[in-house]
């Protein structure tokens, strides 16, 4: 069999342990069910890409194993001003608000028309009934943060 061979510079290397350092960052907060053997699979290739790049003199200093799972990662230093590190954190953070006010338009709009009308409306119904709301709510959220967001609680859980 031919195996396919790759030519790298030392920052290309670089790049691509970083993508295989942002899949497995991926992988250990959420992974598609059930597709575990797809996620072994990229996980193996990561980790190989990893072992790789530790043994490339520019990179290895900024490496090391992992005793606990056996596979090179970045070390912390680097991590914390590494490209990759940036995107993942711009990618959470949109998810985070996305997710928040996804969740509050569609909690006012079942306050609304009531949980009976609202569980019977399709995903459809709810997404275009709620897309004023999550609108506005992406508005407030990116002008304020959650500074004017409030959460009323029953007496009893306050």
């Amino acid at each position: 069999m031919n195996k396919p061979s790759l030519q790298l510079n030392d920052q290309e290397m670089r790049d691509l342990a970083e993508m295989a350092a942002m899949v497995l960052a991926l992988f250990g907060t959420a992974t598609p069910e059930n597709q575990q053997a797809r996620v072994e699979q990229w996980h193996k290739l990561c980790v190989k890409i990893l072992g790789t790049a530790k043994a490339t003199p520019s990179i290895a200093p900024d490496m090391e194993m992992n005793p606990d799972c056996g596979y090179y990662f970045f070390k912390r230093p680097y991590l914390e001003k590494a490209f990759f590190e940036d995107c993942l954190d711009e990618f959470r953070d949109s998810i985070f608000w996305s997710e928040l006010v996804t969740r509050l338009a569609e909690q006012s709009l079942m306050e609304t028309v009531g949980e009976d009308t609202f569980s019977r409306l399709t995903e459809d119904q709810r997404r275009t009934r709620c897309a004023s709301m999550e609108k506005a709510l992406w508005n407030e959220c990116m002008s304020h943060g959650i500074d004017r967001l409030v959460f009323m609680l029953p007496p009893e859980e306050s």
